[in-house]
């Protein structure tokens, strides 16, 4: 259930950031407020489906559609589309491709990243192509981030170090 929790919240952050926000310049990269947030979407997605299997994570996806229809119009539409068209990409590459959990989240995240960009900042804002190459990049990042965070906490284990000189 933390991982859906996360899925969603990620989603909520983004929303609201980018509705009180909108396009930020940050180090010379423009892009939507939110696209730290959404890009953690990616990685939590694949988390989803790993815990409820290739179609239960269409559950939690149709629950962070109607999420971001709570906040605006244009954003529920921006955040629909990118939804059905990136995140059913990344569930297909996700699902049909054999690698182990991280290498399937990494391929997914590059695949879709880069459509959602498009899909989202073109239906949310215009054709502005700096915002939709900085969100990617954004995103692609956050995204990989989570990516090899939960694979070192799952790998991380308690297991106290037994020093050579404490060997009897």
């Amino acid at each position: 259930m933390l991982e859906a929790l996360f899925y969603l919240g990620s989603i909520v952050v983004a929303n609201l950031l980018v509705l009180n926000f909108g396009i930020i310049e940050v180090a010379g990269l423009t892009f939507p407020a939110g696209a730290a947030a959404v890009g953690f979407t990616f990685t939590a997605r694949d988390l989803v489906q790993r815990r409820y299997g290739k179609w239960g994570c269409w559950v939690w996806m149709l629950a962070a559609a109607a999420i971001s229809a709570l906040f605006s119009p244009t954003l529920a539409l921006a955040s629909l589309g990118a939804f059905v068209v990136a995140e059913g990409l990344d569930w297909a590459v996700f699902t049909a491709t054999p690698l182990s959990f991280r290498g399937r989240a990494i391929f997914s995240n590059i695949v879709g990243t880069p459509l959602d960009s498009v899909v989202f900042v073109y239906l949310a804002f215009g054709p502005i192509w700096e915002a939709m190459w900085g969100q990617t990049l954004v995103k692609l990042a956050s995204s990989l981030l989570i990516v090899f965070l939960v694979k070192n906490v799952q790998e991380a284990e308690f297991k106290p170090k037994v020093l050579k000189s404490e060997v009897v």
